[in-house]
């Protein structure tokens, strides 16, 4: 088609499409910590319920006695079977008899117990603050952490419902400015929430604000660069997804403040919105609405950084207003939700491909949302998760040149399947087991998650795409020729 054809002679692999491309990559490390950020901001320390004798060692007695923190909480709180203090229960009256050496702390089912009701105190030694610590998020309110994350997904799921048709309405650049620029304002501010519900609040606009870049940010590359390099640009994005998320752990270890890390996290997008702003709109979404002017405008200025000055300047942009528009015209009809119902085989394509995702996903972030299962050093846990994605993405590459997508898809999630219910047999303390076949299914779901967005780039291509398809490519040949481009 004629756009393709121009797109060929002002460059469509040239410096634009490098800085572009670099860009995307460097906003996927980001993207990336996103989701696994509450494995560290939610983290639930060791706790056990406040002890009042600590804070005043002369409270019930008249005698001043020199007991050590040990003992005071062997005489306050029951021992667990793991012979640590219970995390949720305390005794009822002080146990001084526990103080003799020769008496059991275990033989104290008869004794009377109650709840927390002063609060609790918690091991700093790991982290110094947390979203649980901060709001006692513990015990009978310990779900609450769950439901933060539930609210995460959430804002994925709506956000992901209305994206395509704002970004279709408004373009591509709109939203990702939006996007970024709510993502470092709401991230700051979630950095600071003053309650627990105003926090799930803040997560779920954040997430409908990712979900808008994940979407919007790969169209707007992909939509200007040679198909050839297509697979290169997902597998080197992949790549920066993981090395994101392996130095991630490294971030979360040495920032152990839930609110410094949520604010080093947030800030960066302030970073982003400038420069998505000083960027172009895509040239295809310009065309197919009609902003022929604007489409010229932006690929002589994509001409001009690529190095082609000459056809940057090129005086004849009268005929190429004049193709522009006839293209424009002929894809200037709005999609409606009902044609893609109507095609039998997009839908069926996107129904069965629905289905795929949400199960892969689904199977792998109930582990990957709760890495504290697979052993107690979750920072080691979140590098290795990320660091293991990095040889598979590579291999990934040569499959998707050499392997058909259908199968290499099958495999991934039968690997995924296999794995994930193997370790619902496994005892929790086989914790390195555990972690090695989790370790697999997340090398087999990267895998996935690469294959299967080359495919739904192949069989599900942006609307824009749809409707030009049937543009005589001819027709553009002999456009170039008579505006010598």
């Amino acid at each position: 088609m004629a756009l393709d054809e121009i797109l060929r002679h002002v460059g469509d692999s040239g410096r634009f499409q490098l800085a572009r491309t670099v860009l995307y990559i460097i906003l996927t490390l980001l993207l990336s910590c996103h989701d696994i950020m509450e494995n560290f901001t939610a983290a639930i320390p060791d706790h056990h319920c406040r002890v009042n004798l600590l804070d005043n060692p002369r409270s019930e007695i008249n005698i001043t006695i020199n007991l050590t923190t040990e003992a005071l909480l062997k005489v306050s709180i029951p021992m667990g079977p793991n012979q640590k203090p219970e995390q949720c229960r305390r005794f009822r009256h002080t146990q001084w008899q526990f103080l003799d050496s020769n008496v059991s702390v275990f033989n104290n089912t008869k004794l009377e117990t109650e709840p927390c009701l002063d609060g609790w105190t918690y091991d700093h030694s790991v982290f110094t603050s947390t979203i649980v610590t901060e709001w006692d998020l513990v015990c009978d309110f310990q779900s609450f952490k769950y439901y933060a994350q539930a609210t995460t997904m959430a804002g994925y799921l709506v956000a992901s419902l209305v994206c395509g048709f704002f970004s279709d309405r408004f373009g591509r650049k709109p939203l990702l400015v939006c996007s970024c620029l709510a993502y470092g304002i709401l991230g700051s501010c979630c950095a600071f929430a003053p309650n627990f519900s105003f926090y799930c609040v803040l997560r779920f606009l954040l997430s409908a604000s990712i979900s808008n870049i994940v979407i919007n940010c790969p169209i707007l590359v992909f939509e200007e660069t040679s198909p050839k390099w297509h697979s290169r640009i997902i597998i080197l994005n992949g790549l920066s997804f993981s090395i994101g998320q392996a130095g991630f752990g490294g971030l979360a270890y040495v920032l152990s403040d839930w609110h410094i890390l949520q604010l080093v996290l947030a800030l960066p997008y302030f970073i982003f919105f400038i420069v998505f702003c000083w960027g172009p709109e895509s040239v295809r979404w310009l065309i197919s609405t009609g902003k022929t002017e604007q489409a010229i405008k932006t690929l002589q200025r994509i001409a001009f950084i690529n190095g082609k000055k000459d056809i940057a300047y090129n005086q004849t942009t009268e005929a190429l207003q004049s193709k522009l528009k006839e293209d424009g015209n002929s894809t200037s009809k709005h999609f409606r939700i009902k044609d893609l119902i109507i095609n039998p085989m997009m839908r069926r394509t996107v129904l069965c491909f629905s289905c795929v995702i949400f199960t892969a996903v689904f199977g792998t972030f109930g582990i990957l949302l709760d890495i504290k299962n697979l052993g107690n050093n979750i920072f080691l846990n979140q590098i290795l998760l990320g660091v293991v994605d990095i040889p598979i993405k590579l291999l990934t590459y040569f499959i998707m040149r050499n392997v058909n997508r259908r199968p290499s898809i099958a495999f991934s999630l039968l690997t995924i399947g296999s794995c994930t219910t193997i370790t619902i047999f496994l005892a929790e303390e086989m914790h390195v087991l555990r972690l090695m076949l989790f370790l697999l299914v997340k090398g087999s779901f990267a895998a996935f998650g690469c294959i299967s967005t080359a495919y739904t780039q192949e069989h599900t291509p942006t609307v824009l795409r749809l409707m030009n398809k049937n543009i005589n490519e001819k027709e553009g040949e002999d456009f170039l020729e008579t505006t010598g481009c």
